[in-house]
């Protein structure tokens, strides 16, 4: 027997698995391999990004009428549109510049890598239940 599906259901289904999700990247910039660590540490620490990634980059820029090349390191937040305030809160209480580099971009990730990240900002009883949902 020869079973038909509806291909508009089908296709639909399959796009709306594999939709992309839109999570957020906040990137600052600090001076030294510690500043990073604890930056990224006190982040985590608070759920407010699902994950922080640090790499060295040389930075030019004009500043009190120099000027300038430094060698910065560039933390890059994986965060939520729910996390932000409190993220760019903490940011700006522990950073060590005067005036830090703050940029928020709309980034489009996988379907499951954005749950991913959802999940990692979620309280931890919401954590535990979304695991035992995928086991």
């Amino acid at each position: 027997m020869l079973m038909m599906t509806d291909p508009s259901t089908t296709a639909a289904a399959a796009n709306n698995a594999a939709a992309p999700h839109q999570i957020l990247m906040v990137t600052t910039t600090v001076a030294t391999e510690a500043e990073a660590k604890r930056l990224a540490h006190s982040v985590l620490h608070a759920r407010l990004a699902a994950c922080v990634q640090v790499e060295p980059i040389t930075a030019y820029f004009h500043w009190e009428g120099a000027l300038e090349e430094c060698r910065e390191l560039r933390v890059a937040c994986k965060t939520a549109a729910s996390a932000m305030p409190a993220l760019m809160a903490l940011l700006r209480k522990q950073h060590p510049y005067t005036l830090p580099q703050l940029v928020v971009q709309p980034v489009q990730a996988s379907a499951e890598y954005g749950c991913w990240v959802d999940e990692q900002l979620a309280p931890a009883p919401q954590r535990q239940e979304a695991a035992m949902a995928m086991a």
